[in-house]
């Protein structure tokens, strides 16, 4: 057995497990939103994470050159404002919908990469990403008098996650995973800080919401611990098109627990959307 095929399948097991564990967090955060802001619970959830990385840090912090520093900022402007998006999306619209659209991270991919690395799209990648839009419109499908603005932010939050996806990759390659990882929950933890006492809010929790609280921010620990694996482990052409399988888990927790039911539009849209990462995918494997 070869080391890479090795890592791709230490990638793929890691993103399945993610997403199931993703799955249960936003279950989690979508009940606790209904006591406490979302400022309030990245604040806890971020912090929570850097005092649990914290001490596997010592002894292993380096300095770093400024081209890994931009890198580090990119990674955690996008996996915070992808989050936030997430969590006010999961306020408004059924948990499936919030989840499919953060899913659809890897259709803007490419025009991440455009304006990282600056290169363009290929030619043989706009039929699967025309494919892919054309999902996310029958999720949305937008009327004159059906159009909830909160589906765009739920697509925000997979602008968010290309972000992540991009720069996490280039990370493995100069830094650890757990650098990785404490350096962006340090910059969500002072960010959501900072909102949540713009806004007014306390950051003291209700009682009967610490251990929602605890449990989300365990199972986000342990859910951006996979992910960074999962990321660092294999390509992320390969790695995404498995991530679709938290859809399939966040329908039935919606299904279980609020009784949300995808309408024909959304499985539409949901098909043509996974149709679209395995075309994408398949490209990419031509290519390589």
């Amino acid at each position: 057995m070869s080391q890479e095929y090795y890592n791709v399948r230490k990638g793929i097991f890691a993103t399945i497990t993610y997403a199931f564990i993703m799955s249960i967090a936003a279950v989690g955060a979508k009940h606790v939103q209904t006591q406490i802001s979302v400022a309030v619970l990245v604040f806890w959830q971020s912090l929570f994470c850097v005092v649990v990385l914290f001490p596997q840090m010592r002894g292993k912090w380096e300095k770093r050159s400024f081209d890994t520093i931009k890198i580090h900022i990119l990674r955690s402007v996008g996996g915070f404002v992808g989050f936030l998006c997430y969590y006010w999306a999961l306020n408004e619209i059924p948990l499936v919908e919030a989840s499919l659209l953060r899913s659809c991270a890897p259709l803007c991919v490419p025009f991440v990469v455009l304006i990282v690395h600056k290169i363009f799209i290929p030619k043989a990648r706009w039929v699967p990403l025309l494919v892919g839009f054309v999902g996310v419109a029958l999720v949305i499908h937008p009327t004159p008098t059906n159009f909830n603005p909160w589906h765009i932010v739920g697509f925000l939050s997979a602008v968010g996650l290309a972000f992540s996806m991009i720069t996490t990759r280039m990370l493995s390659t100069k830094v650890s995973s757990h650098e990785t990882m404490i350096v962006y929950f340090s910059f969500s933890a002072a960010c959501s800080l900072i909102m949540a006492l713009a806004q007014g809010d306390s950051i003291a929790l209700p009682v009967n919401v610490w251990g929602w609280v605890l449990a989300v921010s365990g199972a986000l620990y342990v859910g951006m611990y996979l992910y960074t694996l999962a990321y660092t482990s294999a390509p992320a052409s390969l790695v995404s098109p498995v991530s679709y399988v938290g859809i399939a888990f966040s329908g039935f927790w919606g299904w279980v627990i609020w009784g949300h039911v995808p309408d024909a539009y959304a499985i539409s849209g949901t098909v043509l959307i996974f149709l679209s990462v395995l075309l994408s995918a398949s490209v990419a494997k031509k290519r390589a």
